[in-house]
């Protein structure tokens, strides 16, 4: 309905409630600019002004684009300061942003936000060996970022295998996915060494730890890869253990436990080798 402040237009005001509070305020504009709520758009000179965290009570600011970042930092190794490698990489990452949040700060509120995954989680793999010892392995699977799509990242089994290693890996794996796009990213895998162990011990603990892993997972919400330590014998694995538990499961679709086809054959790790065996092949070697 158009309204007017001239005619017999005025004098539905006094009778139609949504139009009484006009009436109250004749001289006041019938829109507002700068939105539904009436606010202009934050200016730059606005987000310096907003507190990038609240420490003691007191609103902590940033003038500059290199405080911001070290302000990221240290907040960082509050929280994590026990995980080195996570530190490590998310340094890195806001330090060359420093010079982004200098043109537009608000960009500084979305590196905090993305330092913490949107899920962690972190589950008991019990199994047993061939000489019939229970053994028992920590099993991890990071969902870092889903704001692209679907969280996807690789699998990797290992000794080596830590809260602070998937944490930076999926955190590398958002930036490596964003530049595909339409997933997100995330990575998982256990501290499982398959060095020295035998074909039905690898088995065992695969079927372990998909029948914990596939409460987290599924065509539509997590899309594992193959990575370190994990190639097609222990997808196989997996897979066969998802099948055995979910009685839904799609032939077609993304990622290689619903019928996706992995973009490399080979589990991570083999980079090195496929990028000398290409340069060789170029020069007809």
């Amino acid at each position: 309905m158009l309204l007017h402040r001239s005619g017999g237009l005025a004098r539905m005001r006094a009778h139609t409630p949504g139009v009484r509070f006009l009436a109250a305020l004749p001289n006041a504009p019938l829109s507002q600019p700068g939105g539904v709520h009436g606010q202009a758009k934050p200016s730059e000179k606005l987000w310096r002004r907003k507190p990038l965290f609240r420490r003691g009570g007191e609103d902590v600011t940033f003038k500059s684009g290199a405080e911001a970042a070290n302000l990221l930092v240290e907040e960082a190794k509050r929280r994590d300061g026990d995980q080195e490698r996570f530190i490590e990489t998310y340094q890195g990452f806001v330090l060359t942003l420093a010079p982004l949040f200098d043109r537009m700060p608000k960009y500084a509120w979305i590196a905090k936000q993305i330092a913490e995954p949107e899920r962690y989680i972190e589950f008991r793999c019990a199994w047993i060996d061939d000489t019939g010892v229970s053994r028992v392995n920590r099993g991890y699977r990071v969902q870092y970022s889903s704001a692209l799509g679907p969280y996807e990242g690789s699998l990797m089994f290992g000794h080596q295998v830590n809260t602070a290693m998937m944490k930076s890996l999926g955190f590398d794996t958002i930036m490596t996915n964003a530049l595909v796009g339409g997933v997100g990213g995330a990575c998982g895998g256990a501290d499982f060494d398959p060095s020295g162990k035998s074909e039905a011990e690898i088995q065992r603990f695969c079927q372990s730890y998909m029948t914990e892993l596939h409460k987290y997972i599924g065509p539509d919400v997590d899309h594992p890869l193959m990575g370190a330590n994990v190639g097609a014998r222990e997808v196989g694995y997996l897979y066969g253990q998802y099948k055995r538990i979910n009685t839904h499961v799609t032939k077609k679709g993304q990622g290689i436990l619903w019928g996706g086809h992995p973009a490399y054959p080979m589990a991570a790790g083999y980079g090195v080798v496929c990028f000398a065996k290409h340069v060789l092949e170029d020069r007809g070697k």
